[in-house]
Order: C-alpha cells, then structure tokens, then sequence
C-alpha cells in the first residue's frame, strides 16, 4: 500500500495566512500538521509516502523535507504540480491521477487530505479494506445536519456507502467523509477515465458518487477526534480549544 497526501490547494479560507505558509505546514501544537498524517502513515508500515503540492509552495515542502532527513526520518516523495495560484489549481481528482502518472504508482492507495487532524489511527480503515479489498472512505458523524452540510454526506447501510452527496443543503445524515480513502489498486485507471469523461476534477466526492455507480464502495467510522483544518475558527479551535 502506498499513500498520497494531497497539498495542492491554495487554501482561500485561511488567508491572509495561508499566503505565506500552506496550511498543511501551519504548526499544531509545536508541528507541522502534516507530521501527524506522516507519523500515522509510518506506523502502517506503507511502502511509498506521497505528497502532492503545487509549484507555489514546492520550496517550503522541500525545506520540510531537508529537515526531516536530518533528523533520521525517511522524507516523502514531491510531486508537484506546476500551479502558481488558485484559479490554475489541479483540483483533487486530477491532483491523484497526476500523482499516480508522475509517481508510477500500481499498488494499492491510500489518499489523504492533507488538511486533516484526528487522534484517530488510520489502522483500522486498513484493517478494514484488507479483509473487503472494496474502496473504502473514512467517516466522520459531526454530529448535526447543519454541520454536515460542509461536507460531502453519506448515506450507509452497514459498512455499504448507499449514497454520497457533495455539500448538500438539506443533508439526511450526519455521517461526512473526512477526506481520506483507501482504494484498491485494480482502480488507480478509474481516475484518469473519470476526469477524460469531463467530469469534476476537484471534489472528490463527485468522484465517490461516479465511483458508487459501478463498484461497491464502504465505509468505516473510526473512534476518535477528527478536525478539518480549513478555517481560521478550525484552527484556532484545534490550537488553542
């Protein structure tokens, strides 16, 4: 299994900080966030560590890289993408399948946002997908339909993912996908036709609604605190409680 952090966004919401700093390198509690998805992703014993940035901000994730070698750690392969600004970004979607193209990727692969903080262990999302091999999304309940509405909200039956609805205005659950997931390997192709076909290439649940169309798709709710590091209110939250 292999796993690929996506960075490539520009963050609007958390300006006018994230103009200088990407948000997935914004300090928690004397880290970078996105150390906490590494640790995580370590401790699975995954082949390749993935993360996707954008042109942008490609010397700050290298420096990030530099000083994680020299403290001993094995440092994440860069893949970056060649945008400057906002209305040029990738967008997720095409951020995974340029990732898998540029990185040669074949094996199975777990996606993670990477404005995501939880104290949750991805292990059992793994657990999970080994016994199912079905792609699998990790989920959050937030806990009100008002809240779910930032999301994309699922509906389940069981572990079975019966509907997804992208941000939807009147959700009719609190269950959201948090941004990460795990898919086989046998549908890395699946991205590349998605985008050919026209369709969304940002939000990746318009991906997982194409996705439920044509193979079973599962998800898991782990225990624990899970927190989307989007807003300034997020942050200061996850910071400061």
């Amino acid at each position: 299994m292999d796993v690929l952090i996506l960075c490539g966004g520009f963050a609007k919401r958390l300006e006018p900080i994230s103009l200088f700093i990407p948000k997935q390198l914004l300090p928690i509690k004397g880290k970078p966030l996105i150390d906490y998805i590494i640790k995580d992703a370590i401790s699975l014993k995954a082949g390749r560590i993935i993360v996707a940035t954008n042109r942008r901000f490609s010397d700050q994730f290298e420096y990030w890289t530099r000083n994680m070698k020299a403290i001993g750690m094995d440092s994440p392969q860069l893949i970056v993408e060649p945008t400057l600004k906002n209305d040029h970004k990738f967008g997720a979607i095409r951020g995974i399948d340029n990732a898998i193209r540029a990185a040669k990727l074949n094996d199975d692969l777990l996606v993670v946002a990477g404005d995501n903080f939880f104290d949750f262990s991805m292990a059992g999302l793994v657990e999970h997908f080994s016994k199912n091999r079905k792609p699998t999304i990790c989920a959050y309940d937030v806990g009100s339909l008002d809240g779910a509405k930032s999301f994309g909200v699922l509906s389940v039956e069981g572990n079975v993912v019966k509907k997804f609805t992208e941000k939807p205005e009147s959700p009719d659950s609190t269950l959201i996908s948090t941004g990460i997931y795990l898919f086989p390997k046998e549908l890395l192709s699946e991205f590349g036709e998605y985008l050919k076909d026209g369709n969304n290439p940002d939000a990746p649940g318009y991906f997982i609604q194409h996705l439920i169309k044509k193979h079973e798709v599962h998800a898991v709710v782990p225990k624990g605190n899970w927190y989307d590091i989007g807003t300034l209110d997020a942050y200061n939250k996850v910071c400061f409680g």
